[in-house]
């Protein structure tokens, strides 16, 4: 799909999920590389000060973008065998309940976390020279995420009865990795 290409809201989520994904690849390798650097810098006896916080840093916004596409398609570990077995509709009222549930608990998250990010704006990190809010700042843009996810999901069980929406699943023709032009 080309940018210019997008026609309707889903494909611009898509476009969106996407990046996300991209954004994810890159910070993994980022960390992969920082890891690997302190490695390197420490056995040659000359270690590097500032790939601790760097590595922490990514790590917990890897983490965060990782929590909120498991969330998208629903592949947090859960035990779902006495869900699993009860007739579809009532999937469908528990899986909402839980959604409704997780938005009010995330929606107070996200309010407390928009505090602390503002006070840890003035805590800096030390080898960085940046702010703790960089830090807690993942938290923030996980629950907001999270929960628009969560109120699409939502919407999705209420007119499909499903809880993972079509385009969270990936073409076969348009992979990922292998991204076509369309004619």
């Amino acid at each position: 799909m080309k940018i210019g290409k997008i026609k309707t809201p889903s494909d611009a989520v898509h476009a969106i999920e996407k990046l996300e994904q991209l954004v994810s690849v890159i910070l993994f390798n980022i960390v992969l590389f920082t890891l690997f650097w302190q490695a390197a810098s420490r056995k040659i006896g000359s270690p590097s000060a500032w790939t601790d916080e760097t590595a922490r840093l990514l790590f917990v916004w890897l983490g965060a973008l990782g929590c909120h596409l498991a969330q998208k398609e629903n592949i947090h570990v859960r035990i779902d065998m006495i869900l699993g077995s009860l007739p579809k509709k009532v999937q469908m009222f528990i899986e909402a309940a839980i959604n409704v549930v997780m938005i009010g608990l995330l929606s107070y998250i996200f309010y407390h976390t928009f505090s602390i990010v503002q006070r840890k704006a003035f805590t800096p990190l030390v080898t960085l020279g940046i702010g703790e809010n960089w830090l807690y700042g993942a938290m923030f843009v996980w629950t907001a995420l999270t929960i628009i996810e969560m109120i699409a999901q939502l919407v999705n069980i209420f007119r499909k009865g499903e809880v993972v929406r079509e385009w969270v699943v990936e073409d076969a023709k348009n992979d990922f990795y292998d991204i076509k032009e369309e004619e």
